[in-house]
């Protein structure tokens, strides 16, 4: 698992794994374990993440001209650096008009 990208799919799989009306109650209960463990893991995951973003959050707040690599969030310091130069090119849009 690369990113959050990753992430929801392998929810969304875990999910459809109860969609087998043939499943024994025993099978039943293992999804369920398996779930309940992808689950635990995927919070921590999260939890990781938003706090890689509050910092980058922070850091362009307060102005250290730093950018942090969130890979889980599919950002990159390249990425960011894109970002910024098409919010600035679309702010000069809006100033000519």
């Amino acid at each position: 698992m690369e990113s959050i990208s990753d992430l929801n799919r392998i929810l969304f799989d875990r999910l459809e794994a109860f969609d087998n009306k043939n499943m024994t109650e025993e099978e039943l209960n293992r999804e369920i374990q398996k779930t309940e463990a992808v689950v635990k893991v995927s919070d921590v995951i999260l939890k990781n993440a938003s706090l890689a973003l509050r910092a980058q959050q922070l850091f362009n707040e307060y102005g250290t001209g730093k950018n942090i690599d969130i890979p889980l969030l599919g950002i990159n310091d390249g990425q960011l650096r894109k970002n910024k130069e098409l919010r600035q090119e679309i702010d000069s849009y809006g100033k000519i008009k």
